[in-house]
């Protein structure tokens, strides 16, 4: 009996190498970056979560929009939030 089961798959859009990847420093870098992934137009209006994650040397591998939400709030499904960091083999998190 063969049984088929649905695979998560993470798939990474851009076409740079992890050299050149930036590199988080301090919170500050790490504000810089994430901010600039944010729609502007809609940073004020509606609440989103993300998630930014790094390989052992701190140089960001993607920035992941885990929810977005109205006005007030957004919820945030920890097995998809984790399914995403397990599955990209990150070894660190920045939550945003």
């Amino acid at each position: 009996m063969k049984t088929k089961v649905n695979e998560i798959s993470i798939k990474y859009q851009g076409n740079f190498k992890i050299s050149q990847a930036p590199l988080i420093t301090s919170s500050f870098s790490a504000t810089e970056i994430i901010f600039n992934s944010w729609n502007k137009d809609q940073i004020g209006l509606q609440e989103c979560f993300k998630v930014m994650l790094l390989n052992n040397a701190n140089k960001v591998k993607g920035i992941y929009e885990v929810s977005t939400g109205g006005i007030t709030g957004t919820m945030v499904d920890l097995r998809i939030l984790f399914a995403v960091i397990l599955k990209s083999l990150t070894t660190a998190v920045i939550l945003a």
